[in-house]
């Protein structure tokens, strides 16, 4: 009878015409476009009221509604679903919002029995239909916390297909409504990327322990606002000044940290479970007559201040924006900073040459402080607004970005707590239509690479700030990277300088992706040149083909690689672990050799074969296949948004994934082959030639001192000469037995080895060796060469000019590096010269 009370009553009420819903904003919630985080507090459960329902009498709700109000709550949070008559006092309430949890046996083997889902579900449709009608109903949750060994009986992947199915129940009923599950430590491991928001109750007293763990439930989250749905202390065992302490603690490290919302457990010590009143435990802010706790009078001094004012410490920030060409979103990007929450700081942007409007646009602007320069790359303008900044934090973003309001105070939070060099956050995809959200579900989009939870090897340009010293230590950003590059180049001499680079998950920016296929291609290809110039100067970060090595775990959809088989999850003894955690497999990264340059390149090769000897086509035909499948799977796999999933999407993203690393891989070798041997050519011409190198490549020079002159110092003039005729170089990593490679023609590089001899005091002999050698590829080639011209000289004579001619073209490629190589030892005859070495 009850819920037919109920059920009539709801159908009856509408909404206002002016009530808004909740909404998810990024990482955070709004309410009629206003930024709204939640400042929650749990309420009940309590005894049966006259009316059997586990609320109080209506006339002590309404004064507690009032009393959480006055204390700076705008969020409850229910373990039951509130009748009609409490929801109508909680909109009476101005700034009150209901989460609703929704009770059913998830205590018990639910899976196991049709009419425990059944019961779930009916639970789930009635609070959802009464919510519907209420806009004081913040979110349903659709479950709080199933154990680990139910979930261990069941199956992870069960449990999770059932709630995504209470999830799809919920939306029917409210579309409107957001639907989490408020999860704990011990089932950690269940992926809810379905749900709208993720809630987590975690006890953890010990403050650092917390902010870990914190940050780590950030970084499993992903793009999702993170709600706390309990966070409490005991103040029987504990007593109330260290309850106050701990929970304004807490919580202001949770509003620190960027955490959607916090619920603080519990409202009042009045706590009715199990058909019995608990005793021995008091978790409220409140007595059970609601007078009030000092934690209730802590927690609302906290939530009287500023997010900003919250900061141990506020110094200058300078914000530098560089543009070139972006007037189409710069707009957008200033609108976002004139917006920031916080005390002091500035606004450089830096044209870098722009031919659009944006000098039009920074004229609208004048509280920002405007460079126009003639186009010279995306480091020399980084340098600029280094130069011009007058912060001791200089944080860097895009002009197709615009950032959170609370951005530059999380960035600042984490940077004063770690004492880190550096610090950096997410960049999140806006909605910009389909196309684009293929784009960003596509691989190569720039993310962050993360060592642990709080230690990044990587942040993207797009979002990252430094101390002020420790990036003039370096010297600023390298002025090569033109494009792109210049983000790692800088994050990866941080860590060879000794300095480390912290994480800040709440400070997010959006960062508009590539709005068509061909855009986000020409991306791609910049983003293979930065790559070849960044082996030159980080050869141990590479692998042979020229990809990346990342000690860290890239995050979100730039991540590369397909995944095959099930991951792990540590469940304790008897599934009894307070964490349990999930170990995902790496990605196999061998199931992308599908996708390479060089696997194409073989095929194309397979393909001439195959114009004499058709039975070659079979196996290239298949190799193709391969390379098409690859693709699917990154499609398949791609983290499309659910509005965007669908079969064309699919298509286009199949179409990127295939032609991403083909782009990407051909600029790379574009650049280390060709682009990087015509820049220095130029000094090359202007240099002293002093012969060239013998036929077999080999040269040794003996030089002599009496000054102590060692040898590094004749490698490190040498490459200072290099560097300034632009010569394409890697320094020997210390697992080679060269310590100089130089770039002498598009298939060889010649290879410097230095010993030393010491003759007594400071007399030394300095032995220079140099060997000039094909690449690893240009053997490849040969051997192919070699197989291409056995295989075609018994079936079609007319085949054999083919293989020759390349042949030919690889001789005439030494001539020239044996000319080069003269070159490169007329450089150290220079050196050493000016160092006053004799031969």
């Amino acid at each position: 009878m009850a819920q037919g009370v109920l059920e009539n009553n709801a159908s009856t009420r509408r909404p206002r015409a002016t009530e808004a819903r909740l909404t998810v904003d990024g990482r955070f919630f709004a309410r009629d476009g206003v930024r709204t985080r939640l400042r929650g507090v749990t309420y009940g459960p309590f005894a049966p009221n006259a009316d059997g329902q586990p609320f109080p009498a209506i006339k002590r709700v309404h004064e507690d509604f009032a009393q959480i109000t006055e204390a700076g709550f705008n969020a409850i949070r229910t373990y039951h679903v509130p009748p009609p008559a409490v929801l109508e006092a909680v909109e009476e309430t101005s700034g009150v919002g209901v989460l609703v949890d929704i009770p059913w046996s998830k205590h018990l083997c639910f899976l196991d029995s049709r009419q425990s889902q059944r019961e779930a579900r009916q639970a789930v449709l009635q609070a959802a239909h009464l919510g519907r009608n209420y806009p004081c109903v913040l979110a349903y949750s659709i479950c709080n916390e199933i154990a680990p060994d139910i979930i261990r009986w069941h199956g992870a992947g069960r449990v999770q297909r059932f709630l995504s199915e209470l999830m799809d129940v919920a939306k029917q009923a409210d579309p409107a409504g957001l639907v989490t599950f408020a999860n704990y430590p011990s089932a950690e491991y269940l992926d809810l990327s379905f749900v709208d928001f993720i809630t987590f109750n975690v006890y953890l007293h010990e403050r650092e322990t917390f902010r870990r763990y914190l940050c780590r439930l950030q970084n499993l989250v992903g793009d999702k606002p993170l709600v706390l749905g309990e966070i409490g202390m005991d103040t029987i065992r504990h007593g109330e000044s260290s309850q106050a302490d701990f929970l304004s603690g807490h919580v202001r490290e949770a509003m620190l940290r960027g955490l959607a919302g916090t619920f603080v457990f519990s409202w009042t010590d009045e706590w009715h479970t199990g058909n019995c009143t608990i005793r021995d435990w008091a978790f409220g802010i409140t007595n059970a007559d609601r007078s009030p706790k000092a934690a209730l009078h802590a927690v609302r001094e906290l939530y009287e201040q500023p997010l900003c004012e919250l900061l141990a410490a506020r110094p200058r920030v300078s914000v530098v924006v560089c543009s070139y060409n972006g007037g189409r979103t710069l707009t957008q990007c200033l609108e976002s900073l004139r917006a920031l929450d916080y005390a002091d700081f500035e606004v450089i942007v830096v044209d870098d040459g722009s031919s659009d409007d944006t000098r039009e646009i920074l004229a609208r602007f004048p509280w920002v402080r405007a460079i126009h320069q003639e186009n010279q790359g995306l480091s020399v303008a980084r340098n600029v607004g280094l130069q011009a900044a007058t912060g001791s934090i200089i944080a860097y973003t895009d002009s197709d970005c615009f950032v959170d309001c609370d951005w530059l105070t999380h960035l600042i939070a984490e940077l004063s707590h770690s004492g880190a060099a550096a610090v950096g956050g997410p960049n999140l995809t806006p909605e910009d239509g389909w196309l684009a959200g293929c784009v960003a579900a596509s691989p190569g989009q720039p993310t962050h690479v993360l060592e642990s939870d709080q230690e990044a090897e990587h942040i993207p340009g797009c979002n990252m700030a430094f101390r002020r010293e420790s990036l003039e230590l370096l010297n600023g950003f390298d002025p090569q990277f033109r494009k792109a590059g210049d983000d790692v180049d800088v994050c990866w001499r941080l860590h060879q300088a000794g300095l480390w680079i912290t994480f800040a998950p709440g400070a997010f920016v959006w960062h508009h992706r590539r709005q068509g296929p061909r855009a986000f291609l020409r991306q791609q290809a910049g983003y293979g040149e930065a790559e070849a110039l960044l082996r030159f100067k980080h050869p141990d970060k590479f692998n042979g083909r020229g990809d990346g090595k990342w000690r860290g775990v890239m995050y979100g959809a730039a991540l590369q690689g397909l995944r095959f088989g099930a991951p792990i999850i540590y469940s304790g003894t008897f599934a009894s672990g307070f964490f349990q955690c999930l170990y995902q497999p790496g990605p196999a990264h061998w199931a992308m050799l599908p996708t390479t340059l060089e696997w194409h390149f073989a095929i194309a090769l397979m393909a001439m074969i195959g114009l004499v000897w058709p039975q070659v086509w079979l196996p290239a035909a298949l190799m193709l296949l391969a390379a098409v499948a690859a693709a699917g799977l990154q499609a398949a796999q791609a983290p499309l948004a659910r509005e965007h999933r669908g079969f064309r999407s699919r298509m286009v993203v199949f179409v990127l994934s295939y032609l991403q690393p083909l782009v990407r891989s051909s600029q790379r070798y574009r650049t280390r082959l060709l682009s990087a041997h015509k820049s220095r050519s130029k000094g090359v011409i202007h240099g002293e030639c002093r012969g060239s190198l013998p036929v077999n490549g080999r040269r040794t020079l003996l030089f002599w001192t009496n000054a102590g002159v060692d040898r590094t110092a004749v490698l490190a003039a040498a490459i200072a000469c290099l560097a300034k005729d632009n010569w394409g170089n890697t320094v020997g990593s210390g697992w080679s037995n060269w310590d100089l490679e130089i770039d002498a023609d598009v298939g060889t590089v010649v290879r410097i080895t230095t010993v030393q001899e010491h003759h007594g005091g400071n007399e030394r002999l300095i032995r220079v060796q140099f060997r000039l050698q094909p690449r690893m590829f240009t053997i490849q080639l040969c051997l192919a060469l070699v197989a291409i011209a056995v295989a075609t000289a018994s079936v079609s004579i007319w085949m054999i000019p083919v293989p020759l001619a390349l042949l030919g073209f690889l001789s005439a490629s030494w001539w020239r590096a044996m000319r080069v190589g003269g070159q490169i030892v007329g450089i150290f005859e220079r050196v050493a010269e000016e160092l006053g070495l004799t031969r």
